[in-house]
């Protein structure tokens, strides 16, 4: 039995197979399932209906309030006038003249050095560089 390959194998089981299929009664076995799921208790109900109403009365109210503070908050997000002016951080920004406001920001710019292997544009690129640079785009 140890030299068997896979054909004899499959013959084998084709063999089981048709020897269990004779042995079975396939109005016996529909007639044993109709009398069992008659027998059987009906039922239960859906499992999101039968979780609502078989809990805690302090849950179901729970839910409830949950629901509407969250329908509350989404009403009053899309009630509120998108026209209203924003608070600004600094209130007086909008009073600065163009001059004044050019010099504050350039106030608070900073200098960032830059590594010395970055090419910012072509003319920083070497002639080995441009030259790959054209054959990659060549293709």
């Amino acid at each position: 039995m140890g030299n068997l390959n896979e054909r004899d194998l499959e013959a084998i089981a084709r063999r089981l197979g048709d020897r269990a299929a004779r042995s079975v009664d396939p109005d016996r076995v529909a007639a044993g399932i109709l009398a069992r799921l008659r027998s059987a208790p009906p039922a239960q109900d859906r499992p999101i209906v039968r979780l609502f109403f078989r809990a805690p009365v302090a849950l179901r109210v729970a839910a409830a309030i949950a629901v509407l503070v969250t329908g509350g908050l989404v009403t009053r997000t899309l009630l509120v006038d998108p026209r209203e002016p924003v608070t600004l951080i600094a209130p007086f920004l909008p009073e600065l003249s163009a001059d004044e406001l050019t010099e504050v920001l350039d106030s608070l710019a900073f200098e960032a050095p830059l590594p010395e292997d970055l090419a910012v544009g072509l003319t920083d690129l070497t002639e080995s560089q441009l030259r790959e640079l054209l054959r990659l785009m060549e293709g």
